[in-house]
Parts: C-alpha cells; structure tokens; sequence
C-alpha cells in the first residue's frame, strides 16, 4: 500500500497547429495510505485523464506523482506496482479464468507453484473458485466483472486504480457489485483511486470525493461534506438526486437583517451576506417540507406533475416563477394543479453568489 500526492499535474492537448485543450489544470491532491477516494464529475472533466496519468499511460504537461514520497513520474507503468480495471472488463477470450488470472504473474516469472497459490486464494476471496476453468464467454457480467478485479489483486499492488469498473453492468448488479467492492477495501485496506460519473457509486463508497468539471477540482471532501456543504454551485448541483434546487432572486436588508428576495418569496438568512446583491438560494428537496397555508413563513406553490419513485414521492412545483422538487413519503398524494404551501428548513439554505458554476457558497 502507498500514500499518493499528485502536486500541480497539468495536461494540456494540442496548443500548436489547434487550439490547446486543458484536460487537466493544476490539481493537487494527497490520498492517504489505504484510502478509498473517488474522483467524480461529468464526462470530460479530466477524471479519467488524471487516472491515466497516475497509471502511466499518459504523459503530463507538468507536474509530479509521488508514491510514498518516491516520484514516479517518469515510470514505465510496469515499474509503478499499480493495478487497475478499466470499464471494459479486457479478458483474454481464449484463455480460462485461472489463465486470466495468473497470466500477469507468469510474465513477470513467477514460479508455478506460487501461480497456483495465489490464484486460489484471489479466487476464494471473490468467490469465483467454480469458475476458475470456464473462459470469459461463459460467464455473467458480474462473474466478468469479478474475474478482472481478481487479475489486479492478484499482483498486490500498492495502488489500485479502477475507472468506471460498474457501468457496463445492470443496476440491481451494479448495487451488488458495489457492496463488494466496498467490503473488499475493507478486508485490504489497498490505496484505491476509483473514476465514475455516477455521483451515488462516489458517495456510497469513497473515503473522499473529488468533484471535477473542466479539468479543475472543485471540491475535496467526505461524501457528508459534499453533499452538506457545497463549496459552489456545481458541486450542489452535481451531487444528490433530484439535485439541490436553485431559485433566482438578490439579497435584501429587511428590518436590519439579511433577506433572500425572489419571486413569490422572500426569507431571512442565517448567513450575513453584503445586502444589494444577486444571489441565488439552493434548498435540496427532501428539505422542503408541506405546511398549513397558514403557518408562518409559509410559501404557496401549485403542484404541476407528481411522480412515484418506489418508497418515495417527486412532486414539481411552480414556486412563484421557479420550478422546483420536492421529495416526500410515498404515502403523500398530490395532484396536478393543487395549490399547496410549503417551508423552507433555514439552517438547511444554500447561497450562492457569483455566476453560472462557479457561484461560490456563502458560510
């Protein structure tokens, strides 16, 4: 196992006879020995290409990758004592799963004996010993999936690397495969760098997310911070389903405090931001609660569509000129064209000066 620092890694494509792409600019990072760390973000943030840099097969513009303190920048990624899964499961077809699984070591000369002890003891940890004469064709999805896990593990790497390993798989197996690998990390306790686009795999398995977009980070953090304490606007929006609404209007002063003033409302702030403002308010849906038209703070809304979603209920709302989400129990029943009122829990507001993505969260 290692500790990685990535310090100020940069990549930038083109730049001479087509404009300069930067998939990647400045990003510096430290994983901690045996941490389980996400990097997550839409496609063509610079995910996969910091993953691909870190493994060596990609060459930075500038920066540094140390492991444990020795720089590895310059290595073959043969001499890096890294593994990775990539998101096609790149089984050799022809061979069996034993062959799949010890081909690794046995290019690196291992002796036979040795082969045969470590690929059942792969095997056994991933419970596939019943499939170990079988060729790739004749297995499942999840089975394939185990199968190219256990070709990395069996190397015993100092980090592990997996870019987006579930998203070829169906989304009941999808969940199965994540409580694997979740109990996997746990039993090695490996450095594991894991690139999705999917924010739920990032928060129900990482140690730490990091949240990309443009080949910048934009925050770095446990999945609770993340979800709770947005550093900006994109990240509130990228992380949670439905994502966090956004309602448009300026800060007031009103009676000597702070108040967020938009169509149809306007509400004091537990923050102190500057009065006179552009702002706009972030509210998650399952923090938006339905209230008696006559309690205080009440806002009224009319419901436009309601859908079920298994235990639970999405209503869309027009809030004034907004449309916003409100989540609620399955038990809750509202219908097209109801007029309804709503609350706003005050210690659960976001704001966000600025504009467009990078609005930042004020404390």
């Amino acid at each position: 196992m290692a500790g990685v620092h990535i310090e100020r890694l940069h990549k930038q494509f083109g730049g001479k006879a087509t404009a300069a792409v930067h998939a990647l600019a400045d990003l510096t990072l430290d994983i901690a020995d045996g941490e389980f760390i996400s990097l997550v973000g839409p496609s063509g943030c610079g995910k996969s290409t910091a993953l691909r840099i870190i493994a060596g097969l990609e060459i930075p513009t500038s920066g540094r990758i140390l492991f444990d303190g020795r720089d590895i920048t310059g290595l073959e990624p043969r001499d890096r004592n890294i593994a990775m899964v990539f998101q096609s499961y790149a089984l050799y077809p022809h061979m069996s799963v034993r062959q799949n699984l010890e081909y690794g070591l046995k290019k690196r000369g291992v002796p036979a004996a040795e082969r045969a002890s470590a690929v059942d003891s792969v095997a056994a940890m991933l419970q596939i010993g019943p499939l170990l004469d079988r060729r790739p064709r004749q297995l499942s999805g999840g089975q394939r999936q185990r199968v190219a896990l256990g070709r990395a593990l069996i190397r015993d790497p100092e980090v592990f690397l997996l870019d987006e390993p579930l998203s070829n798989l169906d989304a009941k197996l999808r969940v199965h495969m994540r409580a694997e690998l979740a109990a996997l990390h746990q039993k090695l306790r490996t450095t594991m760098i894991y690139v999705t686009h999917d924010q739920l795999e990032a928060m129900t398995l990482s140690d730490r997310i990091v949240v990309m977009n443009h080949g910048v980070m934009q925050q770095v953090g446990t999945p609770e911070e993340i979800y709770s304490r947005p550093a900006n606007r994109f990240v509130a929006e990228f992380i949670g389903t439905p994502s966090m609404n956004m309602i448009e209007g300026e800060i007031r002063a009103e009676g000597g405090r702070p108040h967020f003033t938009g169509p149809g409302l306007s509400i004091a702030l537990p923050m102190a931001p500057s009065a006179g403002g552009r702002a706009t308010l972030g509210v998650r849906p399952e923090d938006i609660a339905l209230v008696a038209a006559d309690a205080p703070g009440a806002i009224p809304a009319r419901v436009t569509v309601s859908e079920l979603a298994g235990a639970e209920r999405y209503h869309f709302v027009s809030l004034g000129e907004s449309p916003i989400i409100v989540r609620t129990p399955a038990t809750t029943v509202l219908h097209p064209g109801e007029t309804i009122a709503l609350g706003l829990a005050p210690d659960r507001l976001h704001l966000f000066v600025g504009t467009g993505d990078d609005a930042a969260a004020v404390r």
